[in-house]
């Protein structure tokens, strides 16, 4: 890889990253500093002016004191362009002028935005400005303007920055890899689902800044185990007595399934050679970082108690997919390998709980019985099976104790659909990114589109997408609808279906299953810890809608479509809106129930809104559940 196109990727993600900081700071009410409303820039002192739009004369904009001159003048060609573009006049763009300065303008998604690729000035002690040009030294210098020394000094703030550097550091690698991507032409369904996992890795969780931050991995790491790389795994074997297994369902597959006969006559062979057989023992399949890391130096006890048996062999490859635990076969299958990768990624350990699995049969059973309330769902929802898996839990462990949440396995099974011929099955997150001035949307249709293509498009998807997630709601259950777990189903070119994975976390409202005589699934909720799936409220259930679906998922996929092709923002916002009324407007609710969501989501001036920075900055450094928080924040389509 040439330097030039090492610094260009790091660019690249310096930018991205600096974007989802930066209005993540808004968001969350970091920014502006209390006391010091934005500015218009118009108005604002020359010296500033200068800063961002130049001297008016064709010069480039003017560098704070101690700094080079010659940025590169896009925020004043931004200035010049018109209403009917992505730009801002002059008059629109404000300005943050109290210790760090920056520029935002009016967006739709959160109210104020920062100014995409615009430079970020911290002031100096003697009152000048320098230029602030990593997100790791820009929130370096925002929370330490924003915190008092106590919260400053709380180790979730260092974990967080240095989660944002890593961040930045692992997208550059990815951004690398992916080069040429979007010029290469999936031959079959299953090609397509892995490039769309490819792609759908680059953004991760949208808009959280360190969500691409996986630390514990190394650089060497990151291209063994990343999506990006499509690098084949070899995956590394444990037996585990029987007695200390927990298994999902006793009638399904083996781990042994994910293997062909030579591979399997192989694994037979070493149990042998170790004199162990399958009645006593269960072969256990471990990502290899996960048995360097974590089974090797952490389960001593059990390898000298007989419990666990590392056997000598690697069998079985696969490659990672947007989730850094699931893996896909390298050949074409519908099953896929779920394993813990204890590194950490957004403030929790990505272990692999048997309390998750439970969960998520509970869930699956759950979400089933919500499909077929309504016929209408058929042939528009697919599910993922996941009730085939074995997770380590000897006696003396609880479900809520850390170790053995480190050994676990679980195969999910893909509907028939995902291989067929004519169909694409895309991570919905996968449409969020943009790859080098391109959008996959343009290679997934197989031609360059217009703009009336492209709106046609995200309309059938936004109309499909709210009308599968009201009518599960009407029944009481929202699924996992972020961009990862939520695919979008194509055939021959044409939106389809969505099909769900992951229900762990199939979120309720009892009193609407109650009515579809749908039994409560019996979570296991940790005592003393929040608890999001069990929701009392309707308002509370369709804050998933609101965060995860809308201000994640779909706003991700217009931000992107808005970037790469010549449609304002706030018409993709529109189609949204119309969409989500419609499906509210027909799907069989109370009609008091109606009008209170029709209120809560259209008429509010605020909506619930995911907090992602400030919990991160209250964690108390134990690896656990991803911290998670609420707070208020600006209604799309609030019209005042």
């Amino acid at each position: 890889m040439s330097t030039v196109m090492k610094r260009s990727s790091l660019q690249d993600a310096e930018r991205r990253i600096m974007e989802d900081l930066i209005n993540a700071f808004l968001a969350e009410q970091l920014l502006p500093l209390e006391g010091h409303p934005f500015i218009e820039l118009s108005t604002s002192p020359e010296p500033f002016r200068r800063m961002f739009l130049g001297d008016g004369n064709g010069g480039p904009p003017q560098s704070g004191r101690g700094i080079a001159d010659g940025l590169d003048g896009n925020v004043a060609g931004k200035d010049k362009q018109d209403e009917n573009g992505t730009g801002r006049h002059s008059g629109q763009l404000m300005l943050h002028l109290k210790g760090i300065l920056f520029l935002v303008e009016a967006g739709k998604r959160q109210g104020y935005q920062w100014v995409q690729g615009s430079p970020v000035y911290g002031e100096t002690p003697d009152g000048g400005w320098e230029l602030l040009e990593s997100p790791a030294v820009v929130g370096q210098a925002v929370l330490r303007m924003t915190l008092s020394d106590e919260a400053y000094a709380h180790p979730g703030v260092a974990e967080f920055l240095a989660g944002v550097e890593i961040a930045t550091e692992q997208l550059a690698l990815g951004l690398q890899q992916v080069q040429g991507l979007g010029e290469q032409v999936p031959f079959n369904a299953y090609d397509w689902f892995i490039k769309g996992e490819q792609v759908a890795a680059l953004r991760d969780r949208p808009f959280h800044p360190t969500s691409k931050a996986k630390v514990g991995f190394t650089e060497a790491d990151v291209a063994r185990y990343a999506a990006e790389f499509r690098k084949e795994i070899p995956l590394r074997w444990v037996a585990v007595r029987w007695d200390a297994v927990q298994q999902g369902c006793g009638e399904g597959l083996s781990t042994l399934d994910v293997l062909d006969e030579e591979q399997r006559s192989r694994l037979e062979a070493e149990l042998a050679r170790k004199g162990l057989n399958l009645q006593e023992y269960m072969p256990m399949p471990v990502h290899p970082w996960q048995m360097e890391h974590i089974i090797l130096p952490c389960f001593t006890g059990e390898i000298a108690d007989g419990i666990l048996i590392v056997l000598d062999i690697e069998l079985g490859e696969v490659q990672a997919t947007s989730s850094l635990r699931s893996m896909a076969p390298m050949e074409e299958s519908t099953q896929m390998l779920k394993l813990p990768v204890s590194v950490l990624s957004l403030g929790a350990a990505r272990y692999l709980p048997v309390v998750k699995l439970l969960n998520g049969l509970a869930g699956e059973k759950m979400l089933r019985q919500a499909v077929a309330c309504d016929e209408s769902l058929t042939g528009k929802v697919w599910l993922c099976e996941e009730r085939n898996w074995w997770g380590y839990m000897p006696e003396s462990m609880g479900l809520f104790d850390d170790h053995p949440r480190h050994l676990a396995a679980q195969i999910r099974i893909y509907p028939p659909k995902l291989l067929e011929e004519g169909v694409q099955v895309i991570p919905m997150a996968a449409l969020g990114v943009t790859l080098e001035g391109r959008h996959m949307l343009s290679d997934l249709l197989g031609r360059e589109l217009t703009s009336e293509e492209v709106m046609g498009f995200y309309t059938d998807l936004t109309a499909l997408f709210y009308d599968v997630v009201m009518r599960l709601f009407k029944v009481g259950v929202v699924p996992e609808i972020h961009g990862q777990n939520c695919c979008v189903v194509l055939q021959d070119g044409q939106v389809n279906g969505l099909l769900f994975r992951d229900h762990d976390s199939v979120r309720l409202h009892q009193p609407y299953l109650d009515k579809h005589g749908i039994a409560d699934p019996g979570y296991h909720i940790r005592p003393g810890y929040s608890n999001s799936l069990y929701n009392e409220t309707i308002r509370k259930l369709i804050f998933y809608v609101q965060s995860l679906g809308t201000q994640v998922n779909l706003a991700a996929i217009m931000e992107a479509l808005s970037e790469v092709y010549p449609i304002p923002e706030a018409k993709l916002w529109d189609i949204t809106e119309q969409a989500w009324k419609e499906a509210l407007r027909v799907v069989a609710l109370p009609e008091a129930d109606r009008a209170e969501l029709f209120q809560a989501v259209f008429e509010s001036r605020e909506w619930p809104v995911k907090l992602i920075v400030r919990p991160l900055l209250e964690a108390d450094g134990v690896p656990g559940a991803m911290p998670s928080g609420k707070g208020t924040g600006h209604n799309p389509f609030y019209k005042g």
